[in-house]
């Protein structure tokens, strides 16, 4: 029997949150992109919220910034899983050491292990693996040792960095087509690129989100809205955010 179920699912990265916290109208660009995929996440009624690494812009995070994303984090009504990425890696010196996203609701999981690491959402009928950040270097391969899923229902892939076309010795954590094809996901979230793209290699539809973000020089704030259902496969809609009047 299909485990697989109809899902809704919002997919989010590259949010870039720094020590410009304000309120009001002087709430910073990724304040506002924060709080408008939250409010996207209750109006849209949502299944599962994926972040797929840079939620912060650097490691070097004050209180104030915490306090906000917790704020945010414990609006939320369904589930949200994320990583790190390059700007928020795992490094010794990395923000994550010190301040635990999941501790914000019983929603958040927050996927650290270096390897990568499974969650299984039981009522959902889907699964999802994720690997983070922890160095951003030509050594780093994001979908390296994707485990098989031996587990009935959706197979959903989170990771953060770059899809080439062919191998770039130069350049780091790179993503190729190959291994898109090779990790057999239903839906694999992306982070890293801030322009809205679908890619579709083998089984696999892959998506980078664009940004919440309307300060990364794209001029925009965009999430994706991704449908799964058992009969017609999967949906992808470029979600148009929108700022949360003050």
């Amino acid at each position: 029997m299909d485990a697989r179920r109809k899902i809704r699912i919002l997919h989010t990265s590259d949010i870039h949150l720094d020590n410009d916290i304000g309120s009001g109208a002087q709430r910073s660009a990724a304040q506002i992109g924060l709080e408008s995929i939250v409010d996207a996440a209750i109006d849209q009624s949502v299944d599962l919220v994926l972040l797929a690494g840079d939620l912060f812009d650097h490691n070097r995070i004050k209180k104030p910034c915490l306090s906000f994303v917790d704020e945010q984090f414990s609006r939320l009504e369904c589930p949200l899983v994320m990583i790190s990425g390059n700007h928020d890696c795992l490094a010794d010196y990395s923000i994550y050491t010190s301040y635990d996203p999941e501790k914000a609701s019983s929603h958040i999981t927050f996927l650290r292990e270096e390897e990568g690491a499974v969650c299984f959402f039981e009522d959902l009928g889907l699964t999802v693996w994720g690997r983070g950040i922890v160095e951003h270097h030509p050594g780093h391969k994001p979908l390296s040792n994707v485990p098989v899923n031996n587990v009935d229902g959706w197979y959903i892939g989170l990771t953060h960095g770059y899809c080439v076309e062919r191998e770039l010795q130069s350049f780091s954590s790179l993503i190729t087509p190959e291994e898109i094809i090779s990790s057999e996901f239903d839906y694999l979230a992306l982070g890293h690129v801030h322009v809205f793209s679908v890619m579709n290699h083998g089984v696999t539809t892959a998506v980078y989100p664009g940004s919440p973000n309307s300060n990364l020089g794209v001029n925009e704030m965009s999430a994706a809205l991704v449908e799964l259902d058992p009969e017609r496969g999967v949906a992808v809609s470029k979600y148009e955010l929108s700022p949360r009047p003050f």
